[in-house]
């Protein structure tokens, strides 16, 4: 059975809009902003967002969700991704490889038919939607392998057609241009200009133990069950395991290459925020910390 792994960090867009309009930011770029929520939640409030990820699958869901102002899925555009079309030849064994206590065959016949319906859709906002609504059936199963008596039994296809048709009401406008981009953080801070920068990177320790809902996604939507991030993550700017002190001079580097954002909100946890406080003052920035909890401590620091 693939264990879920707790949530590494805690992003909430509530707590950022609070402290954009104290400092009077318009506009945020999040060069580790995986699932992109967070970014759609500042977006539907009228801030500028641009994200930035490593990994394709959030990017794509980016797509839909945040450069995508009207493009919506039609009822008849859902139904051609949650079920099989009569008469074409599917890839049914693609992801045969992950059954076992947490994935069932029909589960995996399914992911290769979805995966197969999504890059036949009309645009990358369609597809991002898409991407998303299944996604969310993807974690309603692995979670309901750990708590089989908790949750509902409910067919493939209805269960995407739900999540599916959900991810659409997210779609909204802002009258801004909002980007995402696939790349590494530094080149994202570099390609981006915003009033202010999120910083949230991974936790120190955190390509140790990955949850498998990021990366068998990620394998999903490049089609290859045996894809792994160890090679992504080694080109990365924390690589594959850093040390204490390589993660501390990598995210240096980072606030570094930031000179350029007014402001810098970095998102870190309570023991380890003076060592990031440090850093930023070092920069010659003003520092404000806002202490929500232990697992969610943000540090804002102004030019």
């Amino acid at each position: 059975m693939q264990q879920l792994v707790r949530r590494a960090r805690c992003v909430r867009g509530s707590r950022i809009l609070e402290i954009l309009q104290r400092y009077d930011a318009r506009s945020l770029a999040d060069p580790f902003m995986g699932l992109p929520t967070h970014l759609n939640y500042l977006k539907r409030h009228g801030i500028a967002v641009h994200g930035g990820d490593l990994l394709s699958w959030p990017v794509c869901v980016g797509k839909g969700l945040i450069a995508n102002d009207l493009t919506l899925l039609r009822d008849d555009e859902t139904a051609a991704i949650v079920e099989a079309h009569p008469g074409r030849i599917y890839s049914g064994e693609r992801f045969m490889s992950w059954e076992g206590a947490s994935l069932s065959e029909e589960h995996c016949t399914y992911l290769g038919v979805w995966r197969e319906n999504v890059r036949e859709l009309r645009s990358e906002a369609q597809t991002g939607l898409a991407v998303l609504g299944l996604w969310r059936v993807f974690c309603y199963w692995l979670q309901k392998a750990e708590e089989p008596d908790a949750m509902e039994d409910i067919a493939p296809a209805e269960l995407a057609w739900h999540y599916v048709r959900q991810a659409s009401q997210w779609v909204a406008t802002n009258g801004r241009r909002n980007t995402v981009r696939c790349a590494d953080a530094a080149a994202t801070i570099e390609a981006c200009n915003a009033d202010a920068l999120l910083l949230a990177p991974p936790a120190r320790g955190g390509h140790r133990s990955i949850d498998p809902r990021i990366w068998m996604w990620e394998a999903w939507w490049r089609g290859n069950p045996a894809f792994t991030l160890e090679q992504l993550y080694a080109e990365s700017t924390f690589g594959t395991h850093p040390s204490e002190n390589e993660y501390t001079s990598a995210l240096k580097r980072l606030i570094e290459k930031a000179v350029k954002y007014p402001l810098i909100l970095l998102l870190t946890t309570s023991p380890h925020a003076p060592e990031v406080e440090s850093l930023l003052r070092n920069s010659g920035r003003t520092v404000e910390t806002v202490v929500p909890s232990p697992e969610e401590v943000y540090i804002a620091a102004k030019r």
